[in-house]
């Protein structure tokens, strides 16, 4: 910045309004200073300039799956909605076991991350979110949440969309139903669970393999379960899934012993990824508004960061089930 001062004839101080955008300067030595900087080739360094505030524009995002494209899309909306802010995200994967969390999460603080948004918390982390708390650390929830954690969250009701989806399988005239779920720790796996199991009592039925129902959002999981589950019950004649990666395990399954979707069994996933409606799949699905997920989350967060003490906020995004051809009526073309 001395350099730029120098060559262009100017003080140091108003190099750094040009440069930040602040006043100080007239429009046109701003323009003079930026010609000059871009002339010699300046970049500004972020590090000095939050070194100098004592503050950093970086907020943490700390992704149970990277691989997985539900976190991916979510990430996109946090990354957008920051970077409209001024801000940078540092992402950090923790792994669908969680088991990285606290480590990703203290890594994050110790790079002067103004704020973290979590997507896969579950309730053993209360400990952390209790630590975070004393330290002034504002947290963001997306998608699962720990009960009773005074902090911000974002996500679905996943308990009445699992309810509508399930109870459209039953309308189609499937009566042997089963339930692949998520992880039991996840409480929007729990909630997606309640959600099919009431669903189907309410039309006198249970689900054929209770309680063999929890397993990992994955489509190794989805196909592990689905041999394990056509051994044991080879009539089942719907399968609904906690996600759409789990319903691709189980369509692989179905592929290799023949077993025909819709005509054989109908079969329904949850997040509606971009695959689910690609080419012959056309599953049905709940659509979950994963960019706007991240968007409200991020912008929350900044909330938080410019000094919003309000109480924590519950934001509930709308969701859509989407009725498509894995679940035609039985006899249904």
């Amino acid at each position: 910045m001395s350099d730029v001062a120098s060559r262009a004839g100017v003080s140091s101080a108003s190099v750094s309004y040009a440069l930040s955008g602040a006043p100080g300067v007239s429009e046109e030595r701003r323009r003079h200073i930026l010609a000059v900087a871009a002339e010699m080739g300046f970049r500004p360094s972020r590090t000095a300039r939050d070194l100098r505030s004592g503050t950093t524009r970086t907020i943490g995002l700390l992704l149970a799956d990277i691989t997985n494209p539900f976190y991916a899309e979510v990430a996109g909306g946090v990354v957008a909605a920051a970077h409209d802010e001024g801000y940078e995200v540092s992402v950090a994967h923790v792994g669908v076991d969680g088991t990285r969390q606290a480590e990703a999460a203290y890594a994050q603080v110790d790079r002067n991350c103004s704020g973290l948004i979590f997507t896969g918390l579950v309730a053993s982390d209360k400990p952390l979110l209790d630590t975070l708390r004393q330290e002034n650390i504002p947290v963001v929830q997306v998608y699962r949440r720990v009960e009773g954690e005074l902090s911000d969250w974002v996500g679905i009701d996943d308990y009445h969309a699992a309810f509508e989806m399930a109870s459209h399988v039953v309308a189609t005239g499937r009566r042997k139903v089963a339930i692949l779920g998520g992880p039991e720790a996840s409480s929007a796996s729990t909630g997606r669970l309640r959600g099919y199991q009431d669903a189907l009592r309410k039309a006198g039925l249970t689900a054929v393999n209770e309680p063999d129902v929890w397993g990992e959002l994955s489509r190794a999981s989805g196909a592990l379960h689905a041999r394990t589950l056509f051994a044991k019950y080879p009539d089942v004649d719907a399968v609904l899934c906690g996600n759409d990666v789990i319903a691709l395990g189980v369509l692989d399954v179905c592929t290799e012993i023949g077993k025909r979707v819709p005509e054989d069994m109908a079969l329904t996933g949850f997040d509606d990824m971009s695959f689910s409606s690609a080419g012959p799949l056309q599953l049905s699905t709940v659509t979950v508004p994963r960019d706007l997920m991240g968007r409200r989350a991020a912008r929350r967060l900044l909330q938080r960061i410019a000094g919003d003490n309000s109480p924590p906020r519950n934001d509930l995004l709308p969701y859509a089930i989407q009725v498509r051809s894995t679940t035609v009526p039985v006899g249904g073309r």
